[in-house]
């Protein structure tokens, strides 16, 4: 089972504005009773205000702010992130599809370069996982990139299993866009086999908006297609691509998928079809 990854606990606690004197395993043992103890539908802790739009960025605001929390380690394998409650943009994920649309080449572009730079952002530092993080971004490729209502997917991904996540309410005014997202590499990866889909960020996350449950991995050579079936949503399509699969959803169906796992339908490139669990 993976865990969160050693450089995005860094990459926390260096973002992180409480104190630094506190032992990070003790603070991140508060987190977690905080957040767990906290009922569904609370608003969240502040973690990051995200700046700019996606494809709308003005020459010198910075991108949306990536922040990884420890508390959700539980949830997801490099970490969801949690966010300020949206100001404006689409409350409540009323947008939002089960079945994924394309962008033009121009908003895929911009898209891709402002999760590149927010993940940038979240791996500065001098210490030797920021380095790791850092260098993975720098080689990692676009291998998702994909619009459900308002909201932006793109996943990048490099060597060694290594991805950044970014998930993008488009529709925020300036300044107050949502942001979800995941970055680093899980332990112990190896390449997925043919017919093989597995999980590298898997859970639930939660924003002012509400809960996001999140499904993001890779995937072997032989699937061309993914689906969840939701028991409040319906049927939703993942996309993948480049042997990688991203799909969320609004909700917390996912709150317990990385330890209990969660069904898939997979259908492979024959077209055959399989159901396919996915865990961390």
């Amino acid at each position: 089972m993976n865990t969160l990854d050693d450089a995005a606990s860094t990459t926390l606690r260096r973002l992180d504005p409480a104190d630094r004197q506190v032992h990070p395993g003790a603070r991140a043992a508060a987190d977690l009773e905080a957040i767990l103890s906290s009922p569904l539908g609370s608003p969240c802790p502040p973690a990051a205000r995200a700046r700019g739009r996606t494809g709308r960025r003005r020459p010198g605001v910075p991108a949306r702010r990536l922040v990884v929390v420890g508390g959700l380690a539980a949830a997801a394998a490099l970490g969801l992130v949690l966010l300020e409650p949206l100001a404006g943009g689409d409350p409540a994920f009323a947008t939002w599809t089960g079945v994924p649309s394309g962008l033009s080449a121009t908003e895929e572009a911009a898209a891709v370069v402002e999760c590149r730079d927010s993940s940038a952002e979240a791996a500065q530092g001098d210490d030797p996982f920021a380095d790791r993080l850092a260098s993975g971004l720098r080689t990692a490729t676009p291998v998702v990139v994909e619009r459900r209502g308002a909201w932006t997917t793109v996943v990048l991904a490099g060597a060694d299993g290594f991805s950044a996540l970014c998930i993008t309410d488009d529709s925020a005014p300036p300044f107050a866009g949502a942001m979800i997202g995941a970055l680093g590499t899980p332990d112990g990866f190896v390449e997925p086999q043919p017919r093989e889909v597995r999980a590298s960020s898997l859970g639930m996350g939660a924003t002012g908006g509400g809960e996001v449950s999140v499904a993001v991995g890779v995937a072997g050579s032989d699937v061309v297609a993914v689906v969840y079936r939701s028991r409040v949503h319906g049927d939703v399509s993942a996309t993948v691509n480049h042997g990688h699969f991203a799909l969320w959803l609004p909700g917390d169906e996912l709150t317990d998928a990385s330890s209990q796992g969660v069904d898939v339908e997979v259908t492979y490139r024959d077209g055959a079809t399989a159901t396919a669990r996915l865990t961390l």
